[in-house]
C-alpha cells in the first residue's frame, strides 16, 4: 500500500486511542509525535515492496561470473607487468641475465624480436611454449589494436604484446600474482531495483569521439555514439557513452558522489545494450570497479569531466576490501 495512503489510516488509530481528553492530557505533545511516527516508520517497513526473486537471482549469477572472469588463471589479477619493447631482440627468462626477467620457468625462454610492426618470438632449445595450448617453437605477436595478440605460454606464464601510445609493450600474467593468490573476494551494494532506470539515448553525428585519458597520463580518442540522460532525484543527469568497435555493447566509464569513499576513487564501469527507439536500458546494480582497483600493473581508463557526477549511486561493487591496484591520489584526472 502507497505510504501516502497508509499516514491517515496510522494516525486515525492514535486518534481513537486518546480521544478522551482526560487520557490525552496525560500524553506530552513529545511523547504522541514519537508514537506516531514510529507508527508510520513500522508501517513504512512493512509496505515496502521486496526485489523480485528472479531479477535479484539473476544479478546474483552475474556478480558471481563478474567474480569468476576476474580470478582466471591468466585474468586481471594475474598481471604481474607491462614492459615497453625496444627495437631489436629481447632476451626472456628467470635468469638474472635476460633483458626481461621472468619470475620463474627455464633460465632461458628464448628472444622477441621487434621491428617496424613485427614482434616475432622464437623459443630457446627444449624449452615447451604454447599457444592457443598449441605446442609452438616460434610465432608472430600481433600488437596494434584490433590485431590478434597471440598470447604465449612457458612454465605457466603467459605474456603478449599490446599497444600503449604507439608503441609495444610487453604484458605479463602469473597465476601466482600476489593480487590473484591473496585475492579476497569482491563487495556490492544490496540489490535495488530503484537502479534500473529507463534512458534516453541521444545519438551523436558518426565519427564523433571523446578524449579518454588513463592512469598512466596517456590520453586517446574513443568512439562515442552518443550520450544518456536520465532522472534522479529531480535532477536531470548525463552520461557520455563509448563503444569499443561497431558490433560491441556500450559502455560508460563513471565517477559519482561514492568515489573514493564507498566506491573505488578511480570510478567504475557500465556496460549497457544498444538503444532501441531512442532509449537504453541501465542498471547499476551491474557498475563494477576497473581491473586497477586490484593490480597495480593495469592503464584502466579514467572518466572523462563529462561523467563525473555528484549524485550518488549506491549500486554495483563496492570499493574493495584488500589492497588496493593502483591508487588514486597517485593519479592525475584530466
Amino acid at each position: 500500500m502507497p505510504r501516502d495512503l497508509e499516514r491517515p489510516r496510522v494516525a486515525d488509530r492514535l486518534t481513537h486511542r486518546i480521544n478522551d481528553r482526560a487520557v490525552a492530557a496525560k500524553f506530552p505533545t513529545r511523547l504522541t509525535g514519537v508514537l506516531l511516527t514510529l507508527a508510520v516508520g513500522a508501517c513504512s517497513d512493512q509496505s515496502a515492496p521486496s526485489p523480485d526473486p528472479d531479477y535479484v537471482a539473476g544479478i546474483d549469477k552475474w556478480r558471481s561470473e563478474r567474480e569468476a572472469r576476474l580470478t582466471e588463471p591468466h585474468g586481471w589479477l594475474s598481471l604481474i607487468g607491462l614492459y615497453a619493447l625496444a627495437e631489436g631482440e629481447t632476451r626472456l627468462g628467470s635468469s638474472p641475465e635476460a633483458d626481461l626477467r621472468m619470475p620463474r620457468g627455464p633460465e632461458v625462454w628464448g628472444t622477441l624480436t621487434f621491428g617496424g610492426d613485427r614482434i616475432r618470438f622464437r623459443a630457446a632449445e627444449e624449452v615447451a611454449a604454447s599457444l592457443e595450448g598449441e605446442a609452438v617453437t616460434e610465432a608472430d605477436l600481433g600488437w596494434r589494436s584490433g590485431e590478434d595478440s597471440n598470447r604465449i605460454e612457458v612454465a605457466g606464464i603467459a605474456f603478449h604484446a599490446i599497444d600503449r601510445g604507439g608503441r609495444p609493450h610487453l604484458r605479463v600474467r602469473d597465476p601466482e600474482a600476489p593480487s590473484r593468490r591473496d585475492f579476497i573476494g569482491l563487495s556490492w551494494y544490496p540489490v535495488d531495483p530503484s537502479w534500473v532506470i529507463d534512458a534516453e539515448f541521444e545519438p551523436h553525428p558518426p565519427g564523433t569521439t571523446l578524449r579518454i585519458a588513463d592512469v598512466t597520463g596517456s590520453v586517446g580518442e574513443q568512439p562515442n555514439p552518443g550520450a544518456v540522460t536520465f532522472t534522479r532525484n529531480g535532477a536531470t543527469q548525463r552520461l557520455e557513452a563509448v563503444q569499443s568497435s561497431p558490433e560491441s555493447r556500450l559502455w560508460f566509464i563513471f565517477s559519482d558522489g561514492t568515489s573514493g569513499r564507498e566506491t573505488y576513487g578511480l570510478g567504475r564501469f557500465l556496460y549497457f545494450d544498444p538503444p532501441e527507439n531512442g532509449r537504453v536500458r541501465l542498471d547499476f546494480n551491474q557498475a563494477y570497479n576497473p581491473p586497477c582497483a586490484f593490480n597495480p600493473h593495469t592503464t584502466c581508463p579514467l572518466p572523462p569531466p563529462a561523467n563525473r557526477l555528484e549524485l550518488r549511486i549506491e549500486a554495483g561493487e563496492r570499493a574493495y576490501d584488500g589492497p588496493v591496484g593502483v591508487q588514486p591520489d597517485t593519479v592525475e584526472q584530466r
